[in-house]
């Protein structure tokens, strides 16, 4: 330490300064790479265009920077119940899909879900892909911005479950935009 402050211009002020400045980078530096991440998981709220929906996250590992997630909707706004009815449905089903934080507040996610019809047996209409990201605004707080892809149900000529391959959405709707809030611990 000593032979690095000698190569140090020469006035003891100027010296202490230059080393008083670097302290104060290093550790700003490791004060900005130690911010908490928003961990992944719990039950929440949501709502958006008049949809009313409910979610749980499960953490898929320690760090809670990756979840399962399923949502089902509870009401739908005229958006949704326009979509449902253009393919001919009665319903939708739940969601189910998976997220991950791609910086230190917002995460990444898919979600599957489909538009169905009938009782015994229910036939699927319609398969709905949203896709967006969820960012925490705090704790117990997060902006959702996603869209949504709508392919008949002929866009999955092998059964999966999901459109095939170079299959092209019937129906995009961009730029939706709901919030989400997490369900309190009451008493």
């Amino acid at each position: 330490m000593k032979m690095l402050l000698n190569k140090l211009p020469k006035g003891r002020i100027t010296r202490w300064g230059f080393l008083a400045m670097l302290l104060v980078a290093v550790g700003a530096t490791a004060g900005w790479m130690n911010q908490r991440h928003y961990q992944m998981g719990g039950s929440w709220v949501g709502k958006g265009n008049g949809t009313v929906w409910t979610a749980l996250h499960a953490p898929l590992n320690p760090e809670a920077d990756a979840n399962a997630s399923q949502v089902q909707f509870q009401s739908y706004g005229a958006d949704i119940a326009g979509l449902i009815a253009a393919f001919g449905g009665d319903r939708m089903s739940e969601m189910t899909g998976e997220g991950k934080m791609i910086n230190r507040d917002t995460a990444k996610w898919t979600l599957v879900g489909y538009v169905k019809a009938g009782e015994n047996p229910p036939q699927i209409v319609a398969i709905i892909i949203g896709h967006g990201t969820w960012k925490y605004t705090d704790r117990d707080h997060a902006v959702l911005n996603y869209t949504i892809d709508t392919y008949p149900a002929a866009a999955d000529a092998d059964g999966d479950g999901m459109p095939d391959p170079g299959a092209t959405p019937a129906v995009t709707t961009p730029n939706v935009i709901d919030t989400a809030q997490r369900v309190p611990i009451l008493r």
